[in-house]
């Protein structure tokens, strides 16, 4: 795979009144590496975007269904790089869990093609049934174990193949498929921090991930950015993530006090194509810190708090941040200067080019 890199540019302002100068903008269509990018892992693959390629970015996955943990039944086999289980008729696979976090979810993915019916139970609770037939489809199981040990059974009454076998363990969705093994590279973006002023600004981009949805049930540790002034608990600046079904925009102030809006997952607009455009702003008014999270130029969440402008950033990282990923695909990432507008937010959401073209000079 060719490695990805980001394109950091200025530009000029928004050809409408009253918008914030757009700063900088990542595009994954350029590939050449910027001055005000730090690194980019090359684990990070370019896939479809909103807007051309999208920068796809995940977890680090450990695929647990590996062939010396999993228990064959007679006649079936598990090989290959593509962790392929071949099945006869009337035959079984099962995968003894240890060392999982009890309430956590788990999830269970492959491909299939077959004859007859695929049967997956987990702790004896039948949990997914598939109709095999000639052409491959994807399944894929969520269990959350109610302690910290269990095991998945996967049964067919006809013979079957099952391919590209992943179990992931404390994640409620399937990442890309990964062979069994060593542990996936940290999938990360290391940005200057200059790009990020404690005092006022938004942060505009694209994503698409299969925890954002109206119905998302384990939508945990999903992390857009940080920009922080040092390491530990009490530095200041600002985080954009995922937790427990709502997605959180939390400011750390200099004295200590944390401001944050939040929105819910069942509070989204509806999506048709499963992308969803945010607008995070921050503005200090005074003694307050003023927070608001715009979603498709339609939806706004706000808050307003006692909070003292943090110091400037001396790191800036997204995609990844203390063991929480984006778990998903972002595209056309911006920063501005100064908050933008519920109108100005719209307009982004309903030009239908990048902001690289839409603030071109």
């Amino acid at each position: 795979m060719k490695k990805a890199f980001l394109f950091l540019s200025a530009a000029a302002v928004l050809p409408f009144a009253h918008a914030a100068e757009l700063k900088y903008s990542l595009n994954a269509d350029t590939m050449k590496a910027p001055a005000g990018v730090k690194s980019i892992s090359s684990s990070i693959r370019l896939v479809p975007g909103k807007f051309g390629k999208g920068m796809l970015i995940e977890r680090r996955t450990i695929n647990d269904f590996k062939p010396s943990a999993v228990i064959l039944g007679d006649g079936v086999k598990l090989s290959g790089k593509n962790n392929t289980l071949v099945m006869p008729a009337d035959s079984m696979a099962a995968l003894p869990l240890t060392a999982v976090r009890p309430k956590i979810p788990c999830t269970l993915s492959f491909r299939y093609r077959g004859e007859g019916k695929i049967t997956v139970t987990f702790n004896g609770e039948t949990v997914g049934t598939f109709q095999a037939g000639k052409e491959y489809k994807k399944a894929e199981i969520v269990v959350v174990p109610a302690e910290d040990s269990g095991s998945v059974k996967i049964r067919t009454d006809k013979a079957a193949e099952l391919t590209e076998v992943m179990f992931d363990k404390n994640i409620g969705y399937a990442n890309t498929y990964h062979t069994p093994g060593p542990m996936r590279t940290v999938d990360v973006i290391t940005v200057n921090p200059a790009v990020y002023n404690p005092k006022s600004g938004a942060i505009s981009c694209w994503i698409k991930a299969p925890w954002l949805k109206k119905s998302a049930k384990y939508a945990t540790a999903n992390v857009l950015l940080r920009a922080r002034d040092k390491q530990g608990s009490d530095a200041q600046g600002i985080y954009i993530s995922n937790w427990s079904n709502e997605l959180y925009l939390i400011y750390y102030g200099a004295d200590k006090k944390i401001c944050s809006t939040a929105l819910k997952m069942h509070e989204l607009p509806e999506s048709k194509d499963g992308w969803y455009h945010f607008v995070f702003n921050w503005n200090a008014e005074g003694n307050n810190m003023v927070l608001s999270t715009i979603v498709n130029g339609e939806k706004v969440f706000a808050s307003k708090r006692l909070c003292k402008v943090s110091v400037p950033a001396k790191e800036f990282t997204m995609g990844y941040v203390n063991g929480g990923y984006l778990n998903g695909v972002l595209d056309d990432f911006g920063v501005f200067a100064a908050p933008l507008s519920k109108e100005e937010a719209k307009k982004i959401f309903d030009s239908k080019v990048p902001l690289s073209q839409l603030f071109a000079k």
